[in-house]
This record gives structure tokens, C-alpha cells and sequence, in this order.
């Protein structure tokens, strides 16, 4: 009985270890990354313009899908600024025609960062003025699933959402989808 006893005790203390260890995980990812502005200019005389903003995770791979994105988007003839989602961000997005949106998924849930940005901005693009641009929504994670986005559907209603998709492997491409949006 005493064995069994410890045996519980040990898992239990296991548990709660690996319970706060994922709390921190979490915790980290939602704070803001601070400005982080990078900017591929587009060729000589394109005025289209394309703004990704994304929260990065802790594997880079939320960060080289944006940048591939990027790079596609770019290829296609758009000029790309990528930055971190923060209050050092504007919310005037008006100027751009392509807008997306990324981050990493943890338990299920975009990061807090990019949910609080899309919260501050989603109203402003909603009551411009003229075309509201074409919005694309991204999330890495381990499953394919996508029910982080449902979450948003109310924050985005009224908005020209034109994609969204969840990278869960290596294998997709995500150059090919920067090139598929700038030919829109």
C-alpha cells in the first residue's frame, strides 16, 4: 500500500510540474514581442501593398511561415511590411490591400497579443471607408484543426476575410500561398 501511496505522490507531483511548465509556456507566448518592423519593398512602380502581422512561437516555425508568406507575396509584385502585434503598431491598416494575420496555436487558442491587436483593429477596418482589404488568417500548430477561428468569427464579421488556414507540417508551402493572394 505504502508503494502505491508514493507511486500516486510522484505522479501527482509530476502533473503539477508539467502543469506549471505549460502555464509558462503559454504565458510567454501571449506577451508582446515589441516592434519588429521588416519591410520588402516592391518593385519599381507597384503601389500594391500587403501588411502580415504575426506573434512569434517558440519553435520559429510561426516566424518562417510569415516570412515565406512574405517572400511569395513579394515575388508576386506586393510590398510587404511584417511586424509583432503591440500598441507600438499602428491600427490604421487602410493603406494596405492584403492583411494577414498569424500566430502560433497553444491549447487551442490564438496568442493573447494578436487577439488583443485584432480587437483594436477589426472595428476601425469595418467602419472605413471604401474596400476594406482582403484579410488572410494563419496559425501553426501540431493538429490540423482549426476551431481557433471560430473564436473570431464574430470580430470579424463585416470584413472581406478572403482565407484561412492552419500550417501543421513542414511540407506546406507557404511561399505558394504568398504567390496564389498577390495574384488576387
Amino acid at each position: 500500500m505504502k508503494y502505491i501511496l508514493n507511486g500516486i505522490g510522484v505522479l501527482f507531483t509530476l502533473l503539477l510540474v508539467f502543469m506549471v511548465l505549460f502555464v509558462g509556456v503559454v504565458t510567454a507566448a501571449n506577451k508582446p514581442k515589441g516592434d519588429n518592423e521588416q519591410v520588402l519593398s516592391g518593385k519599381d512602380g507597384i503601389t500594391k501593398k500587403a501588411m502580415i502581422i504575426y506573434q512569434p512561437g517558440f519553435t520559429k516555425f510561426t516566424t518562417r511561415i510569415a516570412r515565406e508568406l512574405a517572400a511569395g507575396i513579394n515575388a508576386g509584385g506586393y510590398g510587404v511590411t511584417i511586424n509583432h502585434p503591440g500598441k507600438h503598431l499602428s491600427t490604421d491598416l487602410s493603406g494596405y490591400e492584403l492583411v494577414i494575420f498569424g500566430s502560433p496555436t497553444y491549447a487551442g487558442q490564438l496568442t493573447k497579443a494578436l487577439t488583443n491587436y485584432l480587437t483594436q483593429v477589426c472595428p476601425q477596418l469595418v467602419k472605413a471607408t471604401g474596400e476594406s482589404p482582403r484579410i488572410v488568417l494563419f496559425a501553426t500548430g501540431g493538429l490540423a484543426q482549426t476551431e481557433e477561428f471560430e473564436r473570431l468569427d464574430g470580430m470579424l464579421a463585416g470584413l472581406n476575410v478572403v482565407k484561412k488556414v492552419k500550417f501543421s507540417s513542414k511540407e506546406q508551402s507557404a511561399y505558394d500561398l504568398g504567390l496564389e493572394l498577390a495574384q488576387k
